[in-house]
């Protein structure tokens, strides 16, 4: 049997695995990345306390609030406008029921309490008092709403 002899000694390997693995990679980081302040009810006049480990929660709930609360301790409505005790009071009220007419609409039954599924995101201001923030998860838990995420910024240092 003859031989052929082939005197070209230039490689072209396959790419194709290696360009799918790095375009793999970058939807991968790109789905992890945090893009700063475009978190869900991000406010520039909030400014979030700093803690060391402050991490997302792992929940999803299909019925989620952000809620906020300025510097001030007044609650901010859903334009950002800040509402005394007395309308922060009623807009509790307003939430409430409007969430309890839709799961009526969905006919969810709950399991024998009266709490709603909602969970209320607060983004309270760091130099808001505990005291303006205790005030403002009482008002929403003698509503009904029983599940609640603090949002804090992850401080620098480990």
């Amino acid at each position: 049997m003859p031989r052929r002899q082939t005197t070209s000694s230039v490689l072209s390997p396959n790419l194709t695995p290696l360009l799918d693995m790095v375009l793999q990679l970058i939807t991968f980081f790109m789905m992890l990345v945090h893009f700063g302040s475009r978190l869900e009810g991000a406010n520039r006049t909030i400014r979030l306390p700093l803690a060391p480990a402050s991490l997302p929660g792992s929940e999803l709930a299909l019925d989620r609030m952000s809620v906020g609360i300025d510097a001030q301790g007044r609650l901010l409505d859903a334009d950002q406008r800040p509402l005394d005790e007395n309308a922060a009071a009623l807009w509790w009220d307003v939430e409430a029921k409007a969430r309890r007419r839709g799961l009526e609409t969905l006919k969810h039954t709950a399991a024998g309490d009266d709490s709603l599924p909602t969970l209320v995101i607060l983004r309270a201001d760091r130099d808001a008092s505990y005291g303006a923030v205790r005030r403002a998860l009482a008002q929403a838990q003698d509503r009904g709403f029983a599940h609640f995420s603090l949002v804090v910024l992850r401080s620098r240092q480990p």
